[in-house]
């Protein structure tokens, strides 16, 4: 039989050697957990603020829906009340007429109003998952 021979650099590796290159890759490890552990933590925290501010802004939205809904019934009170006031069918068309008017417009506005918020609500709550973002891909470069 022939003998294998080893090339020089791989005999010169001795356990101490081994131990060192060991214990440098358990090092680079335990540093890219903590990182990544870190980014976790700071993730879920934005996260939680987004939720927050959703949560805030869904309050909001459903108080300003609620005035919008008490105005159109208030509105549509107003003008029944006005149509058992009318003495001859004549006086119904101008009346009709008037409250459609003030419908369209109001929930023209109204539309308007909440449209708004809801664009607000949304750009809000991704600002802070916006945030981590960045930071996360600035700490990685």
């Amino acid at each position: 039989m022939s003998e294998t021979k080893i090339p020089a650099e791989v005999a010169q590796i001795s356990s101490e050697n081994v131990r060192k290159m060991a214990e440098k890759g358990v090092s680079q490890a335990r540093e890219t957990y903590e990182k990544l552990n870190a980014a976790a933590k700071e993730t879920a925290g934005s996260l939680d603020a987004s939720a927050s501010i959703v949560l805030k802004g869904l309050v909001e939205f459903n108080a300003k829906a609620l005035e919008a809904f008490h105005a159109n019934a208030h509105m549509t009170l107003d003008y029944l009340a006005s149509l058992a006031s009318v003495k001859a069918p004549t006086e119904i068309v101008p009346l009709q007429s008037a409250y459609a008017e003030k419908q369209f417009k109001a929930l023209n506005d109204q539309t308007k109003d909440l449209s708004a918020l809801a664009q607000k609500i949304a750009k809000e709550c991704v600002e802070p998952i916006k945030g981590q973002f960045e930071k996360t891909l600035k700490s990685a470069a």
